[in-house]
């Protein structure tokens, strides 16, 4: 009970990050495309892929730091978990300084690996420039997050996220008013917002961790040396999501076109917004679950996956059915100011449901994954998500090169690989290693995806009732169906007896108010 007290304060908090981030993604893509174009505004996104490429040698070692950090500490073991804290900070650092060194090179000769406009070429080397900048803020941040993950309070950085959210839409928001447009604003406001970042988890981790300080004398290369040995299985992974996931954007700007990759990263927008907020509750539940794994109980473990598994679902499926029935008519208000024709409105829709369907999948799974980084079992998951990235990339290639299919072929081909392994593979192997039978979690995973097909069902019906005509028509109705939604979700997706403490969680809140 302390447990799921505790994990839905934290999502509470996760929430609120959720539609802050949902709010930017709102208001912010229209009203810089409206400034830039379509095709000025995929550079933006494209900058922070070829981020995410090199953010990819610090995997390692920062994918299971927290996590090695929460076992000793949450053991008792105070002075181990202040030695994998410092020697992380140390080797962040060093890592920091051949990254920024390796961007300086790559910025330098941008123009010869992707194909941009002349007269864009000086805006989008400063946006990759300032985006790697941001990238090695949030490397030597990452240890400071760690404090709030060991004790469970990751509400705190939550709380954080918002702060730094509202400052970066009002610093584009400034930028863009003030001053004439340039690619470079929203990757100079996200460098200013990183450091906010910075500051603010370092100020959560000198309150829950009172005698942690960075000292060298606590570097120990051993330390890093079991990181290694474990994160590098989730490095795999992390290659494997990037092959899936990372390569679209690029693609579209090798293949098709810079116009057709501003739209498609146009429609990832909203599905990226709800994306961001699953990693919030991955930390949290890979909180937990870590937690529960060092009581050595396996009978907990599935339990708790199995009820994270529950909560993302309750919490997520609404907004996912939100989109797939409404969608369409969203993006005809929030792009009303653009020049798209019904054609372009269609494919961008289209597009924005095949990168939902990519979501919808992980986050029916989120907390499987989870389990993994828990009990120290990455090894064989990664080698089957690096074998399904690799069929996506070849499939991609060959239907770009023998069909027409276009950008559906990047944007869906790994939609269908990632559903069956992510959907199939996945939870059967968890299953095996905590010594249940293989559908252990298909049935939580096959009534997420019921609930979804119930929900869509009763939005279209309810929306043969509904009107749209401008923003205000449009959230009204939207709030009635989201109020449907979630109340057929609860009785849906939790057990009777679930229902009863999930309700005096919330009355014990509301009292103590």
């Amino acid at each position: 009970m302390k447990n799921k007290r505790a994990t839905l304060i934290n999502i509470f908090a996760a929430l609120i990050t959720l539609g802050v981030q949902m709010f930017i993604s709102f208001w912010l893509s229209p009203f810089v495309v409206g400034k830039l174009g379509e095709e000025a505004y995929g550079f933006i996104n494209l900058a922070n892929n070829f981020v995410s490429y090199a953010s990819l040698v610090s995997v390692a070692i920062n994918s299971m730091a927290s996590r090695y950090i929460s076992v000793e500490y949450n053991s008792g073991n105070n002075e181990k978990a202040k030695s994998y804290f410092c020697s992380v900070f140390i080797a962040n650092c060093f890592l920091y300084g051949l990254i920024l060194i390796v961007s300086i090179l790559f910025v330098w000769k941008l123009e010869y690996i992707v194909n941009i406009t002349a007269a864009l070429v000086f805006q989008v080397k400063l946006t990759f420039l300032l985006s790697f900048v941001n990238m090695g803020t949030s490397l030597i941040g990452t240890v400071y997050t760690a404090a709030a993950f060991t004790t469970g309070e990751m509400h705190y950085n939550s709380i954080v996220q918002i702060i730094s959210n509202v400052i970066k839409s009002i610093l584009i928001f400034s930028l863009f008013f003030f001053l004439p447009a340039k690619v470079y604003y929203l990757s100079l406001a996200t460098l200013i917002a990183g450091l906010v970042t910075l500051w603010g988890n370092y100020k959560v981790t000198k309150k829950l961790f009172v005698d942690f300080d960075i000292d060298k004398s606590y570097f120990d290369f051993s330390k890093l040396k079991v990181l290694l040995k474990s994160g590098f299985w989730v490095l795999i992974s992390n290659i494997s999501n990037l092959l899936l996931n990372g390569l679209d954007l690029l693609f579209s700007n090798w293949f098709i076109s810079s116009a057709i990759m501003g739209r498609l990263s146009l429609a990832k927008q909203i599905p990226l917004a709800l994306s961001n907020a699953l990693g919030v509750f991955s930390n949290i539940f890979s909180s937990a679950l870590t937690k529960v794994f060092a009581s050595d109980d396996n009978n907990k473990l599935v339990d708790e996956a199995n009820s994270q598994l529950k909560i993302l679902t309750m919490f997520f499926t609404v907004p996912y059915a939100g989109i797939i029935v409404f969608g369409y008519d969203f993006l005809k208000l929030w792009l009303s100011d653009t020049s798209y024709t019904g054609t372009q409105f269609v494919e961008i829709y289209f597009l924005m449901i095949l990168v939902l369907l990519d979501i919808i999948i992980s986050t029916y799974m989120y907390s499987i994954h989870s389990i993994f980084i828990a009990i120290d079992k990455v090894r064989i998951y990664s080698v089957v998500m690096l074998v399904s990235s690799i069929i996506s990339i070849a499939t991609t290639l060959i239907l770009l090169k023998c069909t027409g299919l276009g950008v559906y072929a990047i944007a869906g081909t790994s939609t269908v690989i990632l559903g069956f392994t992510h959907g199939v593979i996945v939870p059967a192997y968890a299953a095996k290693l905590l010594h249940r039978p293989i559908w252990t979690f298909w049935k939580t995973e096959f009534g997420s995806w019921v609930s979804l097909a119930v929900i869509c069902v009763v939005f279209s019906v309810v929306k043969n009732f509904m009107a749209f005509q401008n923003w205000i028509s449009f959230f009204i109705n939207i709030m009635i169906a989201g109020l449907i939604g979630y109340i057929l979700e609860f009785i849906l997706i939790f057990s009777k007896q679930e229902k009863k403490e999930i309700i005096s969680i919330i009355k014990l809140k509301l009292i103590r108010k």
